[in-house]
This record gives C-alpha cells, sequence and structure tokens, in this order.
C-alpha cells in the first residue's frame, strides 16, 4: 500500500486517494451508484466531471473537492491508511467496538 503516484492532476489525485483507502474501482463505483467503468473514464481522463460529481466523489474518497482539484494536500497518510483498513470491516459489531476503542484513546 505504500505505492506512490504523482499527484498533479485530478485523475492522478483520485487515483492516489482510492489506493490510499486500499479501495478498488468496483468499491468506488459501488459507493457512488456509477458503473465501473465511469470510475476508470475519470482516472484515465476519458470523461468530464460536474461538479456536484466532484463533490460527491470527494465524500466517497474521504477527502474533499479542493484536494482532488489540487487546492490543498492530503498529508495524513496515517489517516488515510488507517481509514481504508477500518473500511475493510465488515462486521458492524467490531465496528462498534474499534470505534469505542479509537474513542477511548481520544
Amino acid at each position: 500500500m505504500n505505492k506512490r503516484y504523482k499527484e498533479e492532476t485530478l485523475r492522478q489525485r483520485i487515483r492516489a486517494q482510492r489506493t490510499r483507502l486500499c479501495m478498488t474501482q468496483e468499491e468506488l463505483a459501488e459507493a457512488l451508484y456509477v458503473e465501473k467503468s465511469t470510475i476508470s473514464y475519470y482516472e484515465n481522463d476519458k470523461k468530464e466531471m460536474r461538479a456536484s460529481g466532484l463533490a460527491e466523489l470527494a465524500k466517497a474518497l474521504y477527502t474533499t473537492p479542493n484536494y482532488l482539484l489540487g487546492f490543498a494536500d492530503n498529508n495524513d497518510d496515517f489517516a488515510s491508511e488507517a481509514l481504508g483498513l477500518l473500511q475493510n470491516v465488515k462486521d458492524h459489531a467490531v465496528k462498534d467496538i474499534l470505534l469505542k476503542q479509537i474513542r477511548a484513546l481520544i
């Protein structure tokens, strides 16, 4: 998961953030209720994105539209990696336990 992408364009930032979250194109597409090919088009600069789509994409990637557009950095690799790992936990009881433990530490 320590692959680094050069994050200069929208498509590169989308791919980099998705990868940091250990999210596949299929998973991102499911979160956005779009076809996997749409995510592929975005990541390969084959399809333009509407502003509303950018906001939804940023939310699904747990970042901001400003980061995706290159106006802000996403420097918190720890948070991104932790979030990616937590998203892979499917059992709701385990998620609740993990959240309680995190809250207890803060």
